[in-house]
């Protein structure tokens, strides 16, 4: 079955949104690299990854119900912060913009009665629940370790081991 032109084109929007995402995570590891915080920097780069996944997938699918893929120009933000508490909450912020979107396809697929897209779109709304809780998870632990060194070096570590 062809895909909606409507619908084709929030996907697209969507592909736009994870790349966006993809690259602010990667510009948020960068800006990690240069603190001593090697394992956030890890705990980013992974996210970047994870984020160029959710857009392959959006695309796959897509070229699966028979639509075109357009891609468009990603302005790529650049942090300049010092702590991966800063980092996190910005992250945090990302996270929700893109369960916003993520919410207004889902709607949308179902006012056009578009029942394989809601099917595929379940996938990434509980991925977005999962990444807000990771976020607002790591903003509880570094806001509790932010005055002591040792604990923060201790998350560091645990977000290094991130695969």
């Amino acid at each position: 079955m062809q895909i909606d032109k409507v619908i084709e084109n929030v996907l697209n929007e969507q592909i736009y949104y994870e790349f966006k995402s993809a690259f602010a995570y990667l510009s948020l590891a960068t800006a990690l690299g240069k603190t001593h915080y090697a394992g956030f920097e890890n705990w980013m780069r992974k996210q970047y990854e994870e984020e160029l996944e959710h857009a392959k997938k959006l695309y796959d699918y897509i070229e699966e119900r028979q639509g075109s893929v357009r891609l468009t120009n990603i302005e790529i933000p650049q942090y300049d912060i010092t702590t991966p508490l800063e980092a996190f909450k910005i992250a945090y912020e990302l996270e929700i913009e893109n369960t916003k979107h993520i919410h207004g396809v889902y709607a949308l697929a179902v006012k056009n009665n578009d029942y394989p897209t809601q099917t595929f779109l379940h996938w990434y709304i509980n991925e977005q629940t999962e990444e807000e809780k990771n976020c607002q998870d790591y903003i509880a632990l570094l806001t509790a370790a932010k005055d002591c060194e040792g604990s923060l070096l201790m998350l560091d570590h645990e977000a290094k081991k991130r695969a």
